[in-house]
């Protein structure tokens, strides 16, 4: 038995009517592990952050952020954070390495931006870095250590309606990612559209170029030497109804290229809205995607004289995915919601290589081909649903009642699955159901 501690402080004090402002934030989480427990869970995790905003000039903002974080724990511990995909201090041309007899870790996080929020020309300008062993994820979320940006972004914002258009917007963006010692990830510009016509169905596209120049992935191979990336090109297109009408569709495209035309990627989402009336609305949606991922990560294997191969291979794949949603207010204090969601997404491994010279300027150079061993994996084919009924209840003001059932049906596995879309969304009630009740009360204590 042990007992975990968890503790939030935020401070923030305005000035100048709220044009300038401080903020202070303080976490800490402290926990009593005992032997089960200490190899896999931080014993202390504390982090402290300092914010401040200025506004000038009616329309420009200068903002930054620093923020601090420590970690401690067993050796154990300490070192699954380090090996973590987040901070990956194990990639070998990394320059770090893992310290096995490490018991903290510290790290920092710094912003610094400044924009112009009114006008018909807007802009924001944003500088990010974060160390490698900047950790916040026992009491937050961090999806990425280990990294700084450089992010500008300009537009055109018009918002006095013509014969054309009530409002229209054109943006311009640019942006450099890289690891906190250097190492380009990515460079990229993009430029977007997005338009509300007369009728009021609103209109977007974009189009990007990522990978400009030398970037490399330290991440694709999951531990091992970071990979050259090749430039990519990826585009959208969203089309929404106007959302008063009893009927809304919406319909968004996506398309990408990628590896000198190895990759490529494409999307169709389709949702229908319908508010059937001021106390019932649903929704109805379908997303369909294909890919063709030449440089899919598939496994690390280590050998008998201590080398690890990082294996890549051809990943075809295909997953397709539902949402319904419903809303049904039975009254000012009682309402009910609904919400389904099956998904299946399924594949096949070809042309299986290892990585040779992952920094090679020639696509081919950087992998050899490679016989995996027996039991390797073949393909994927991971099937979910999730189903969420709330029904909530106000039974005195300010104070509510939840009711709420879950049900879960997931399955993974590493072989392909069947050829055929039906047969695996089919597949996907036949897996065993994990359900839940919660019942959630809350009274307000009104003086």
């Amino acid at each position: 038995l042990w007992v975990a501690r968890y503790g939030v402080l935020r401070a923030t004090q305005s000035l100048r009517h709220g044009e300038t402002g401080f903020g202070l934030l303080l976490t800490a989480v402290n926990r009593g592990l005992d032997s089960s427990s200490s190899a896999y869970l931080h014993r202390g995790a504390y982090a402290a952050g300092l914010d401040v905003r200025h506004r000038f000039g009616k329309q420009y903002v200068i903002r930054g952020a620093v923020d601090w974080s420590r970690v401690s724990g067993s050796a154990a511990a300490i070192a699954a954070t380090e090996r973590d995909p987040i901070h990956n201090y194990q990639r070998p041309d990394g320059g770090r390495g893992v310290d096995t007899a490490r018991t903290t870790l510290t790290g920092d996080d710094e912003e610094i931006a400044f924009d112009k929020l009114g006008g018909l020309v807007q802009f924001e300008a944003t500088y990010t870095r974060r160390s490698a062993g900047f950790e916040v994820n026992d009491l937050g979320y961090l999806r990425l250590a280990d990294q700084q940006a450089a992010y500008g972004w300009l537009g055109l914002v018009f918002t006095r309606p013509t014969r054309l258009y009530r409002a229209a917007t054109w943006n311009f963006n640019s942006w450099i990612v890289a690891s906190a010692a250097g190492l380009v990830t990515d460079r990229a510009v993009n430029t977007n559209v997005h338009v509300t016509l007369p009728n009021l169905w609103r209109v977007g596209a974009w189009v990007s170029l990522d990978g400009l120049g030398a970037t490399f992935c330290d991440r694709c191979a999951r531990g091992g030497p970071a990979l050259r990336q090749d430039r990519s090109t990826s585009t959208w297109f969203d089309l929404q109804g106007d959302d008063r009408h009893r009927l809304v569709p919406w319909v968004t495209v996506t398309t990408s290229s990628a590896d000198g035309g190895r990759s490529s990627s494409s999307s169709v989402a389709a949702t229908v809205a319908v508010n059937a009336s001021s106390r019932l609305s649903a929704s109805l949606g379908t997303r369909v995607v294909t890919t063709h991922n030449a440089t899919q990560w598939l496994e690390n294997i280590p050998d008998s004289g201590g080398a690890t191969h990082y294996l890549f291979a051809r990943l075809d794949q295909h997953t397709v995915g539902i949402t319904a949603r419903a809303d049904y207010t039975l009254s000012t204090t009682l309402s009910l919601q609904a919400y389904a969601s099956p998904f299946a997404s399924w594949g096949i491994y070809r042309d299986i290589r290892q990585l040779a010279d992952g920094r090679a300027t020639a696509y081919d150079d950087r992998f050899t081909p490679y016989q995996p061993p027996a039991g390797s994996p073949t393909g994927v084919n991971a099937r979910q649903l999730d189903v969420n009924v709330v029904l909530r209840w106000e039974y005195h003001p300010g104070s509510t009642l939840f009711v709420v059932w879950t049900q879960g049906r997931r399955d993974f596995d590493t072989e392909p699955g069947s050829a055929r879309a039906l047969d695996n969304v089919r597949g996907i009630f036949a897996l065993h159901p994990d359900n839940t009740f919660l019942v959630k009360v809350s009274y307000w204590l009104n003086r």
